[in-house]
């Protein structure tokens, strides 16, 4: 089935990036409440 490997990983990149993004802006927010705080 290598079809569905090739969604299976298509799958796991976005998901993976996604997640990147999400940690990216809280450490992001995290940095800027400890320099305000």
């Amino acid at each position: 089935m290598p079809q569905l490997s090739e969604s299976f990983n298509a799958k796991i990149k976005a998901f993976r990036a996604q997640f990147r993004g999400v940690r990216d802006r809280a450490f992001f927010l995290y940095r800027l409440a400890k320099l305000y705080a």
